[in-house]
């Protein structure tokens, strides 16, 4: 980054790619973009100073020293093309947080789930012990008005994506892995055992004095550590066999209590305001992380009581006689810990609305996908949102209704456009509901609708 010091990020108001945006603006640079839309993180990005224009084309480069883009965005965009022509300096998102990370005490969270909401239960633990740290998150969080801060010490805490190799160029001084599960296996030639290699290097980059921290109740992360492993490894788990580990723990509606536990001896009581179980292991990774940082229990306990979730992770969107919540979850784990959790809210039905994401991840997880959703009275299906990808013959939002059926589900309905989708639920939703949208890509518009029909009816 030596000399430069106007960059342009082209897709700039996705999560990844506006979290470094804010931390270049704050760092003092100057930072251009562009986006197909005008998002609220868009608008905060302008409000910092940032040059943003609506569309791409290759006008939009201008004086730009350097080019920041993203794997969503393709060869033959205009921008990206003109940068090689001028033979400017182009960085892949990654590269550029890789410049970040690996210049400062680095703090990597890796995993198939749980990486937002771990990363932002980190970056706050810190910043309660007083660390200061720079935290880029792939999420909105609340406590730092978005999602990214820049702090004063050497501490950086990022997201670390195995979605397209891009975590090997980290050389992290912790490694965090929340759990490992076959997802984005296009990248990886439909291959677990590469998916299992690459985590593994991903291991092997940890500076010599690093340390891992895992969820090590997970067999394949165990069968990543057999492959070799010689560094610090600090172990944490619902298991008391982990080094670190919680009992007594007590679920609520919208949040849970447990004690912590290190080898036996007991830390403290910890107190979450987040439901479910995996929220509890989320804490546990972040807590660890917090403690060998020096950060004190009580510190902790004061930072996880204040988070209250980042954005699309069990977000309530509406809260008045029917609870309207929106999630994430686009996995088949993640839909099972959503809805296991929304069970527990104890409200009356559990109305889930799903939008598959991708045609490839449909293909390779429809048969986990038709067993996810026992814990929804109602299960209602949209199109698979695209994500640029082509259609696969066999795979669709229709197709996957039949096999939930096929598996014992009597209220699965394929519905298709989210209108028909908003339409149903104004005449179908009633007192005590939950009803929750779920999944990667536009599927939160339906939560937002409803609960603004719901405010206009009460």
């Amino acid at each position: 980054m030596e000399g430069i010091n106007k960059f342009h990020l082209i897709g700039i108001g996705g999560y990844g790619m506006s979290a470094i945006a804010k931390i270049l603006l704050e760092k003092g640079y100057q930072v251009s973009g562009s986006d197909l839309n005008k998002s609220s993180i868009v608008e905060r990005l302008i409000n910092k100073g940032a040059k943003i224009y609506l569309g791409h084309s290759k006008e939009n480069i201008q004086d730009t020293e350097a080019i920041i883009y993203s794997t969503a965005i393709p060869d033959s965009n205009p921008e990206l093309a003109e940068a090689r022509a001028k033979g400017l300096k182009i960085y892949h998102r990654s590269e550029m947080l890789a410049v970040l990370l690996n210049q400062g005490y680095g703090i990597a969270i890796a995993g198939a789930h749980g990486k937002t909401t771990t990363t932002s239960m980190t970056s706050l633990i810190l910043e309660q012990g007083g660390k200061d740290p720079t935290a880029l998150i792939g999420g909105e969080l609340s406590n730092f008005e978005g999602n990214a801060r820049l702090g004063k010490s050497n501490i950086v805490v990022a997201e670390a994506c195995e979605s397209d190799h891009s975590f090997l160029r980290y050389n992290p001084d912790i490694a965090l892995i929340t759990n490992i599960e076959a997802d984005h296996l296009e990248h990886y030639d439909g291959s677990f055992e590469k998916l299992l290699d690459t985590y593994h290097d991903f291991l092997k980059n940890l500076e010599e004095d690093g340390s891992a921290v895992v969820y090590y109740d997970d067999e394949n992360i165990k069968e990543v550590l057999n492959r070799g492993f010689d560094k610090n490894l600090v172990t944490y788990g619902l298991a008391d066999t982990n080094m670190y580990y919680p009992k007594n723990i007590v679920l609520k509606e919208m949040g849970s209590t447990f004690d912590l536990y290190k080898e036996g001896k007991l830390l403290g009581q910890i107190e979450l305001a987040v439901p479910g179980e995996h929220n509890i292991l989320n804490a546990l990774g972040a807590t660890v992380v917090g403690l060998l940082n020096g950060v004190d229990i009580e510190d902790v306990n004061k930072a996880l009581k204040s988070f209250v979730g980042a954005k699309r992770r069990f977000q309530v969107i509406h809260n008045n006689e029917v609870l309207v919540v929106d999630d994430y979850a686009h996995h088949p784990t993640e839909i099972k810990a959503t809805l296991k959790a929304a069970k527990k809210v104890g409200m009356g039905r559990v109305i889930a609305i799903f939008q598959p994401q991708r045609y490839t991840r449909t293909k390779f997880f429809i048969e986990e996908f038709a067993q996810s959703f026992d814990d929804a009275q109602k299960a209602i299906l949209a199109d698979i949102y695209t994500a640029g990808e082509e259609p696969i013959e066999g795979v669709t939002s229709k197709i996957l209704v039949e096999k939930i059926k096929a598996y014992g589900h009597k209220e699965a309905i394929y519905m298709g456009p989210q209108e028909d989708i908003l339409d149903y639920l104004k005449k179908e939703v009633q007192p005590n509901d939950l009803v929750i949208t779920m999944g990667a890509g536009d599927i939160y518009k339906v939560a937002y609708e409803l609960g603004q029909w719901l405010e206009q009816q009460a």
